[in-house]
């Protein structure tokens, strides 16, 4: 799999996130959605400039990492997609401690 370095950090991002609702007991149909590109600008990456967040998301989406539906030209509702999902399981076996300690290079 090729993901740019946005996009990868994006992933980790959003598979975090899904990480920490299942932990509180969130079940897997919601813990992977994340609403549009608007709401994860503001809440997981509110330093990046919008349009990269929402551009980032549509190259997720190419990519089979993402389901997203579109609406004013925007990813309107994200999704992580079971590829994802088993990507993410596959790349980070311990899991979030694991997905932690790789954004935190990026912090």
């Amino acid at each position: 799999m090729e993901l740019t370095n946005d996009s990868e950090k994006l992933l980790c991002l959003l598979y975090k996130s899904y990480l920490e609702k299942r932990r509180n007991g969130t079940p897997k149909s919601n813990a992977k959605r994340f609403g549009s590109s608007h709401h994860i600008h503001e809440n997981l990456c509110p330093k990046w400039i919008f349009e990269d967040v929402d551009e980032t998301c549509r190259e997720l989406s190419r990519a089979n990492m993402l389901d997203c539906l579109w609406a004013d030209n925007i990813a309107y509702y994200v999704s992580l997609s079971d590829s994802a999902i088993v990507y993410m399981e596959n790349r980070f076996k311990n899991g979030l401690l694991d997905v932690v300690k790789f954004l935190g290079n990026f912090i």
